[in-house]
């Protein structure tokens, strides 16, 4: 009997599946057809039963998406792809973008409630993955409010200046340890630089070097897991049987996101207890939101809200400005006059007496051209945080989007459009100083590199200060060379890394080894 009932169990699974998953295609399909009838034909490539477009995705995720419009978008600016049942329109063009996040902001705020991110984030969604609503507007608001406004910003540079004071210090006593003509990981220099300088900004201390490790390797496989191309968010089937334990794999790391969120509340909270006085307690993010808390905030301020803000400053901002510094550097590497330029300014400006501070920043406008041209060439998302339509609509001369449709922006290649930019593929900092007549603000070029409308990232403003402390810190103390041909390949990910991370040559600048000399940790 138990032989017998086995396979007429799984029988009747599987055919509980194929029913629910024709039901899913049907209502898919109807409601885009209805879409369609209201409004003009978006272009698609054709389709599988089931799979849709899956089985045409590639890595690269943009250039595979970016290619598959070229292809068959017959110059809309529009593609319409299906990943599984689920319809995902691809933006190409900047008007339509444009459209989409200003006339069409509101219907297409929200993001998609794919498996995975309520696998990862539902008991503590990021800003950014967060639905648009009450609690999204919250965290927004308080992230802002308390780290990315301009005033928090200020306050909060001696912390940047710090951490790159040990980031210069740490960097001297490995290549003193290591010898002449020693090697350097570019990314794992800045990541350690961003996390501390986000960290304290956010709790009030550093990470340890096995923390660095173990936040770094957690966020590294949520960024993995959040990408649009993620096949169990589209086929049920993988996701009932869970091929290769993906599930297992996100639940466990919802648990350390939870563990590790928590650990910087239980921490602040055994350092600074209740009722120690004002003038101990340090301006942080932490601290600001559990006193509001033990205030009695107006509106709810529990511990899954804080720790929430805390994880997405933390997360979202150590990854893309990290990716963002090794971007740049290997632009710089590969273009030696551009780095020879850059580093001239920064000694003419800062002098080689005194290490760069965060305000020094306003007066360097070819290392802030450096880091524009580096968003230009290398976005921080290349399709952009998917977008979901809450409603129906209609864009670009009456294309009809049907509500539930995802939406990605190709950012990548309208960035590099030869129509927008001259030698678009070029690294051509100069782009970008007030007396070059190719600047996005003249009409002749366009840039979302932190998105647009209402879901713009809130942190802008931080990335920027970040990336050019690195920069600028790396390239005033220390001389820096090529390893061979530096590899331009990019890898797949939410954030576009380097496929091959970037190993340099480096050496103190001998007008910065006193200096270099009196850093300490």
């Amino acid at each position: 009997m138990e032989m017998i009932s086995k396979p007429l169990l799984f029988a009747s699974l599987l055919l509980l599946l194929i029913t629910w998953l024709l039901s899913r295609l049907l209502s898919a399909s109807h409601r885009n057809k209805n879409a369609i009838g209201q409004g003009r034909r978006i272009p698609s490539p054709p389709a599988l039963p089931v799979v849709g477009h899956l089985h045409l995705l590639k890595k690269p995720l943009h250039r595979c998406l970016a290619s598959l419009a070229d292809r068959y978008g017959d110059g809309a600016g529009l593609l319409l792809l299906r990943f599984g049942s689920k319809p995902v329109l691809f933006v190409t063009s900047p008007s339509v973008a444009d459209e989409c996040f200003t006339v069409h902001d509101v219907a297409l705020a929200d993001r998609p409630g794919l498996a995975s991110r309520r696998l990862l984030t539902d008991d503590c969604p990021s800003i950014s993955t967060a639905s648009y609503g009450p609690l999204w507007r919250q965290l927004r608001r308080l992230a802002t409010v308390h780290a990315l406004c301009a005033h928090r910003l200020a306050a909060t540079a001696a912390a940047r200046d710090a951490a790159a004071r040990a980031m210069a210090a740490r960097l001297r006593l490995r290549l003193r340890s290591a010898g002449p003509g020693a090697s350097v990981a570019v990314k794992e220099t800045a990541y350690e630089f961003v996390v501390n300088a986000i960290m304290t900004t956010v709790a009030g201390e550093r990470m340890t070097g096995e923390q660095v490790l173990r936040f770094k390797e957690m966020t590294e496989a949520g960024f993995a897991a959040a990408g649009a191309a993620n096949r169990h968010d589209f086929l049920p089937v993988l996701r009932l049987l869970d091929f290769g334990r993906t599930a297992k794999r996100l639940a466990a790391l919802a648990k350390a996101r939870h563990r590790f969120g928590q650990s910087l509340i239980d921490e602040y909270r055994r350092r600074h207890p209740r009722g120690a006085p004002a003038q101990e307690t340090p301006r942080t993010v932490i601290g600001d939101l559990l006193r509001q808390q033990q205030e009695g905030s107006p509106e709810p301020l529990d511990d899954v809200v804080i720790r929430t803000v805390c994880l997405s400053l933390l997360q979202a901002g150590t990854d893309t400005s990290t990716s963002t510094i090794e971007w740049a550097m290997a632009l710089l590497l590969s273009n030696p006059d551009a780095l020879k330029k850059a580093a001239d300014e920064i000694h003419s400006v800062v002098g080689t007496s005194r290490l760069l501070h965060e305000s020094d920043l306003a007066g360097l406008p070819y290392l802030r051209s450096v880091i524009a041209e580096t968003l230009r060439l290398c976005p921080l998302t290349p399709n952009h945080v998917p977008h979901e339509a809450s409603r129906d609509c209609a864009i670009a001369g009456g294309h009809a989007v049907a509500r539930g449709t995802m939406v990605l922006v190709d950012v990548y290649s309208m960035q590099r459009d030869p129509a927008m930019w001259r030698d678009p593929e070029k690294f051509m900092p100069e782009r970008f100083m007030e007396d070059d007549g190719d600047r996005p603000d003249g009409g002749r070029g366009w840039m979302m590199p932190f998105g647009m409308g209402r879901r713009r990232c809130p942190g802008e403003g931080l990335a920027v200060r970040t990336v050019g402390m690195a920069l600028g810190v790396m390239l005033q103390c220390f001389e820096w060379g090529r390893e061979g041909e530096v590899d331009m390949s990019e890898g797949s990910g939410l954030t576009m890394p380097m496929a091959v991370p970037l190993v340099a040559s480096c050496r103190p600048h001998p007008e910065m080894e006193s200096l270099l000399e009196t850093l300490t940790l």
